[in-house]
């Protein structure tokens, strides 16, 4: 069971505020004007049935790791420790592979399906892309749609999993790296999540028609999430070991970091890409 915090105001406001962790995993806040409450034996017995109305629909549950607090619901019981395994696992690597110092504990909030995903987030995201299925807060939290949601790929889910928490390595590391840029941005998270794919199936690449930076830092192409593995592939394998955490801390600036601009960046990265892959 989830947790459940009551705050309640003494009279003239009489209001009773719920927080708890709902079937859908996020937090998230119940305020009641209960104006017409005359006695506060009343107002008690008013909360105490709130309460047991709320501790009966409440199906989140937590599950800690060293790094890691995890809501979960019913959906995922059968594989909770498997799926936190997955995110353990990797926090060493990734922490390690960016250079970054220990980040406090992280929150992964697990949403049962898309609805409630997108029911969760648009506090923070008004209007979510349809393909988006993870968003991070800071460097703190995560919201994602469950890896055992059945219309998904439950290893995809996994991977897009650590995805959010290497972004989350990030903001840890510079709080203004979100988006800025986006090409960067994106492409760390990929490389360490290990969402990788056949270059040779993409036919811009295959026509000798890498995207331009301007094109994957537009947030109406999705193309970044094809190329982004081996744009941070190019930088770690020829570049070295330091180039990420050096580019997170100055939002992507090549010419400081390379001295090369982005056009000759975009023809470094596929001429690496040409040659590993056999375009």
């Amino acid at each position: 069971m989830g947790k459940l915090f009551v705050t309640v105001f003494a009279p003239p406001r009489r209001d009773f505020v719920a927080e708890f962790s709902p079937q859908g995993g996020a937090p998230q806040l119940l305020l009641l004007h209960l104006r017409q409450i005359k006695t506060m034996k009343t107002m008690k017995l008013i909360i105490t049935t709130l309460l047991i109305i709320c501790c009966t629909n409440l199906e989140a549950q937590i599950y800690k790791t060293n790094h890691f607090k995890i809501f979960y619901t019913k959906l995922d019981d059968k594989n909770i420790k498997e799926i936190a395994d997955s995110v353990e696992n990797n926090y060493t690597r990734i922490i390690t592979n960016l250079q970054s110092q220990e980040l406090q504990i992280v929150s992964i909030y697990f949403y049962a399906d898309s609805a409630s995903f997108r029911e969760g987030v648009k506090r923070w995201v008004r209007n979510p892309p349809v393909w988006m299925q993870g968003i991070t807060l800071g460097d703190s939290a995560i919201h994602m749609i469950s890896p055992d949601v059945p219309t998904e790929d439950y290893q995809t889910m996994i991977r897009n999993t650590i995805h959010e928490f290497a972004h989350c390595v990030s903001r840890h590391i510079n709080k203004t790296i979100n988006n800025k840029p986006r090409w960067l941005w994106e492409s760390i998270a990929i490389y360490e999540s290990n969402q990788t794919s056949d270059p040779r199936r993409l036919s811009y690449l295959v026509n000798q028609k890498p995207p331009a930076l301007s094109e994957l830092n537009s947030l109406s192409s999705t193309d970044i999430y094809d190329v982004g593995y081996f744009i941070a592939e190019y930088l770690v394998e020829i570049k070295g070991n330091d180039v990420l955490n050096t580019l997170i801390k100055n939002n992507g600036n090549i010419q400081q970091t390379l001295n090369m601009d982005d056009e000759e960046f975009t023809k470094q990265w596929f001429a690496f890409v040409k040659k590993k892959y056999g375009i």
